[in-house]
């Protein structure tokens, strides 16, 4: 278990363990655990109760209800001891002999610098990610490693992801390889943040070690890294839209915040578990795995032309859409197809025209790329988003934009309304 704070409770006040275990939070009122079925139940609801995330657990109670708490360091060994609780009770605990404090954004922003001076202009580029969700990250994890991490210059594609990027994160070196050509400052800015926000993440919803068939959520860690990018840089979304348009409508289903919650965290389970709200934690694994195959296969039908791969693609996206317009019915009461900004998200991540765009100008072709422009993390009111989209005929490539209105964005006549 581990120890998490405080809480005062109609006066009395209880010290509060997460057992991880059965995930749920328990109380001990004088060194004897208390067996309060209204504590229990109040205390371990979705929106009460003490989140995991991973080697970090926060307490989330309402406000008033808690007179101390903080984000304690989870252990390997089983128990921290009522003994080792210290009065009057600060933000530092005594974990393994080893003092641990937890940081404001603020304050682990200002001690990474200290840790690594030579990083100071990065780390000022994307200050505002630390400030703003320092809370979520794996503090411990960042500071033992931020005075080590490298950027590296490289003089050829193929020295970083197979020549597929231009710039890449390698956790396991702990470096950031970026491409020495690129000679515009703010693509290499752009390039730069999307693998900080990697960094900063540990990698975000990207997870290959609890699942026995092999790694989770990569496509939705990179629809989000780049969702976050180009929204904290309020820059044109550069690569990965089919990637952000699941994104996109996963966040119209369990909300931004825990997209948010669960990529700094690097816990693609709390993902899993808010999604599973809506449906069964099966389907909700399942959308995210048949996502990821949904990007393997479309990429390895676009760059190795693999035509099965295209079947496999067409496969997986059908699932992953059945799965969200299952979990948009349970939560709205109402079909999916009715919703033009949900059709438009559709469209991105087939390019196929669900969304009913009106292409009569331009004869016979096919739509090549969709970019949904819905900020979700930052100055999040969209009265209209903005839907760019390449359509190719035989004159060539015909960029467009069409407005969806967020006060009319759903049809109740059966069909999607063309804009």
């Amino acid at each position: 278990m581990v120890y998490c704070g405080e809480l005062k409770n109609n006066g009395i006040l209880y010290h509060t363990f997460y057992d991880r275990n059965t995930k749920a939070l328990r109380f001990y009122l004088n060194g004897e655990e208390v067996e309060n079925d209204y504590l229990f139940n109040t205390y371990n609801h979705p929106k009460n109760c003490l989140r995991g995330y991973g080697r970090l657990t926060t307490l989330i109670l309402s406000i008033g209800i808690m007179t101390s708490a903080f984000v304690a360091t989870a252990i390997q060994n089983d128990v921290i001891s009522l003994e080792d609780i210290k009065e009057p009770f600060s933000n530092e605990i005594t974990v393994n002999d080893e003092n641990y404090v937890y940081l404001s954004g603020e304050e682990l922003y200002e001690e990474m610098v200290n840790r690594n001076p030579d990083l100071t202009e990065y780390l000022e580029m994307s200050r505002d990610v630390i400030v703003k969700y320092g809370e979520y990250m794996n503090q411990e994890e960042l500071l033992s490693t931020i005075g080590d991490l490298e950027l590296i210059p490289t003089s050829t594609r193929e020295e970083i992801s197979s020549g597929l990027a231009l710039a890449f994160y390698s956790k396991d070196e702990n470096k950031i390889y970026y491409d020495e050509n690129i000679n515009m400052d703010h693509l290499l800015k752009t390039c730069l943040y999307h693998e900080f926000l990697h960094y900063y993440s540990q990698s975000g919803l990207y997870d290959y070690d609890i699942y026995s068939s092999g790694y989770i959520g990569y496509a939705v860690n990179e629809g989000m890294t780049e969702m976050l990018n180009c929204e904290l840089n309020d820059e044109e979304m550069f690569t990965y839209h089919k990637e952000a348009a699941y994104v996109g409508a996963i966040c119209e289903i369990v909300g931004p915040e825990v997209l948010e919650e669960a990529y700094f965290s690097n816990d693609v389970d709390y993902l899993i578990d808010k999604l599973a709200e809506y449906s069964s934690e099966d389907d909700a694994l399942a959308l995210i795995k048949n996502i990821d195959i949904a990007k393997d296969s479309y990429e390895s039908f676009v760059f190795y032309d693999n035509d099965d791969d295209y079947d496999n693609f067409f496969s997986a996206n059908n699932y992953a859409w059945d799965i969200l317009a299952d979990m948009y019915e349970y939560k709205y009461g109402r079909d999916i197809n009715e919703d033009s900004l949900m059709m438009a998200y559709k469209s991105a991540t087939t390019l196929k025209n669900y969304s009913d765009f009106d292409f009569t100008e331009f004869g016979d072709g096919f739509l090549v790329d969709v970019v949904v422009n819905k900020h979700y993390f930052v100055k999040p009111d969209n009265d209209v988003i903005i839907v760019d989209f390449s359509y190719r005929d035989e004159t060539g490539l015909r960029p467009r934009s069409v407005n969806i209105n967020e006060s009319d964005r759903l049809i109740t006549n059966g069909s999607v309304r063309k804009k």
